[in-house]
């Protein structure tokens, strides 16, 4: 291996426009895993013969690509690499980035179709190196992906990065072509908001933002997907899921016509719409035409089912059910009929529906129209297993859907679960199978992937490490988790990351080995989580809280992930306290001697930490939380 430099251990305070800790990790740059054939240094010693070339009129994306290309290089190597436009004559060395008539005028074949909309090609051509892709993001993260594939560099949060450095930076011989796996790629998660991570991280869904402001009036952190970044698959606001309502208002419709809504034993609710009810039909597509000419940015409107199991009864609906083997037959009927409507002024946009719950199974003829897209749901399921692990009924059950959807329609997108959304500080056994599951999903041909994490708060149980594993997968599905694992907690919790990971090791273990089943909405006393597992798990935070003593910023977020284990031992030792002192087991008084022994430094973080809520929809009042626990561990 030849070793050009070790980029030093170190912290820095960078403004891109707040303040945020860049953390650069120690690492070693492998001159020979770039070098190839290749002698020649895009720079060497702070200085560079390069510069970075675009067209002159390119788009912003392209412009974008170009200043992180030069930045990124900057931090790497030292070196300023000047940007220029295509009307400069030609130099022996040069970066083109984008499509510019550098590649027209030295018969660089580009195969521009193929590399749709997100992919690219990096090409080494003599002593100049092409990176190119299609538009709108596709050059973008073709420097995203020298950076991370060749030089080294990560994006673990929007705070911490890794960026070697190297005294000498050889120009690396390339040719190489990639695109992303779905064609939608969203992590749904407080941490990913951030629309400069999900670049670098090749991340394009900004669909729950909207949802998040629009439901609950909660403005996630910005900076957004925007221009620079080439946009997102995004939602029309107002139009992310569960729609019904939104579409054919209750409050508005169900006084004067009762038709429109769900017949249940003989009787119309306002819990769905009558989706054969031709007035139905007709609200629904006028509203969804108003959302695509008032949001022309957008891409995608659903029109998708309440959250209710309250399908409606009425003769027509009943009968489509029953013929099509499935209550997705009537509101497949009503989506294709809306999805004919509108593709005549907007061809290119998409109209969403869910398979959920009543909905989920495909049905046994129709089939959606090519601007349909389905979403499938897997909420029933144990998350404690691969889905495909058929470790449950449920799972079972799912996977056949999800492969009778992958021969039934054009445009499969998954919706998916990555937290428990009763107990968000709740530790899901779920690190090791993310990859598996999102594997499973790209075999059956899924196009797009939506992950629901902890989306209305910070904080939550080791989102940060979900949000970046699924990143990671989202763009390949054959990136080694343990490496991408070992990676992320070696900078994000420093001196103590082979702790973490013993604990990581020992939640997953306990559940891969038992027949124990985790949903999305598990107890504290969920099987998985058993009194002598907390209590090791509490001696090992006990171990990474001693390795980091010396590190302010790594013990900060040991701290701050702790409060899982924390919470989990405070909520047994709560439900114990419940039993008469007699009748306690010798675990259930252990338990609560360590909740007690604990309570002080768990309360000291939690309120602290930038949690707002432990479960959905609900804020947590800190304070009354705080006296109430106190109260009920005796203290």
């Amino acid at each position: 291996m030849s070793v050009v430099a070790c980029a030093p251990i170190l912290w820095a305070v960078m403004n891109c426009g707040r303040a945020a800790i860049l953390l650069l990790v120690g690492f070693w740059f492998d001159a020979a895993a770039v070098r190839g054939d290749t002698e020649v240094a895009l720079a060497s010693g702070g200085r560079s013969d390069y510069r970075i070339v675009v067209a002159k009129d390119c788009p912003p994306p392209v412009n974008y690509a170009a200043r992180e290309l030069q930045s990124y290089l900057g931090k790497i190597a030292g070196a300023r690499l000047p940007i220029v436009a295509d009307a400069e004559p030609p130099r022996p060395h040069e970066i083109w980035v984008g499509r510019s008539s550098r590649l027209d005028s030295l018969a660089v074949a580009m195969d521009w179709a193929t590399l749709g909309k997100e992919g690219y090609v990096l090409r080494t051509v003599g002593e100049r190196l092409v990176i190119a892709g299609g538009e709108p993001r596709g050059t973008l993260y073709g420097v995203y992906g020298l950076l991370e594939d060749h030089f080294g560099c990560r994006w673990f949060t929007p705070e911490i990065e890794r960026v070697p450095r190297a005294r000498q930076l050889p120009l690396p011989r390339l040719d190489e072509r990639k695109a992303p796996a779905f064609e939608y790629r969203e992590t749904y998660t407080w941490e990913s908001y951030d629309g400069n991570w999900m670049a670098r991280n090749r991340l394009n869904g900004a669909g729950g933002r909207g949802r998040l402001l629009e439901r609950q009036n909660i403005r996630p952190p910005a900076p957004e997907l925007d221009a620079r970044h080439g946009g997102s698959v995004r939602f029309g606001f107002g139009f992310f899921v569960h729609t019904f309502d939104k579409l054919v208002s209750s409050n508005v419709f169900f006084a004067t016509h009762p038709e429109y809504f769900a017949l249940r034993k003989g009787k119309r609710k306002a819990t769905q719409l009558c989706c054969t009810n031709e007035d139905v039909i007709r609200l629904c597509a006028g509203a969804i035409l108003a959302g695509m000419r008032a949001q022309p940015e957008t891409t995608v409107f659903s029109l998708s089912q309440s959250d209710n199991k309250e399908l409606c009864e009425c003769d027509r609906c009943t009968t489509l059910e029953k013929a099509e083997g499935t209550g997705m037959g009537p509101l497949l009927h009503l989506v294709n009929c809306v999805a004919e409507a509108v593709e005549k002024e907007f061809p290119d946009k998409i109209v969403e529906t869910l398979a959920y719950q009543w909905s989920r199974q495909p049905p046994k003829t129709m089939r959606p129209r090519r601007n349909v897209v389905i979403r499938l749901a897997d909420i029933e399921c144990c998350f404690a297993h691969p889905l495909a692990s058929g470790c449950t009924e449920a799972n079972k059950k799912f996977v056949a859907d999800l492969q009778a959807w992958a021969k039934a329609c054009n445009r499969l997108w998954i919706w998916d679960y990555t937290t428990d959304y009763a107990h968000y500080l709740l530790p899901l056994p779920n690190k090791r199978l993310l990859d598996d599951n999102i594997r499973l999903f790209a075999a059956n041909r899924v196009a797009g992937v939506f992950e629901q994490g902890t989306y209305d708060t910070p904080d939550s149980e080791m989102v940060a490490l979900k949000a970046y594993l699924i990143a990671k997968f989202l763009w390949n599905p054959a990136c080694d988790e343990a490496l991408a694992t070992r990676e992320f907690l070696d900078a994000y919790y420093g001196p103590a990351a082979t702790v973490i990971h013993r604990y990581l090791d020992l939640i997953h273990d306990y559940a891969e080995k038992q027949p124990v089943h985790v949903g999305i909405y598990a107890k504290p006393t969920s099987a998985h989580l058993t009194p002598e597992l907390l209590v090791q798990a509490s001696l090992l935070w006990d171990e990474a809280e001693t390795l980091a003593k010396k590190d302010a910023a790594a013990l900060d977020r040991v701290r701050r992930s702790r409060m899982s284990v924390d919470y989990v031992i405070a909520e047994q030792a709560r439900a114990a306290m419940k039993t008469a002192d007699s009748k306690r087991s010798l675990q259930q008084r252990g338990l609560i001697t360590l909740a007690r022994s604990r309570f002080a430094m768990f309360m000291q973080t939690f309120e602290r930490s930038k949690l707002t809520r432990i479960r959905e929809w609900k804020d947590v009042d800190k304070a009354d939380y705080r006296k109430t626990l106190a109260a009920d561990l005796g203290l």
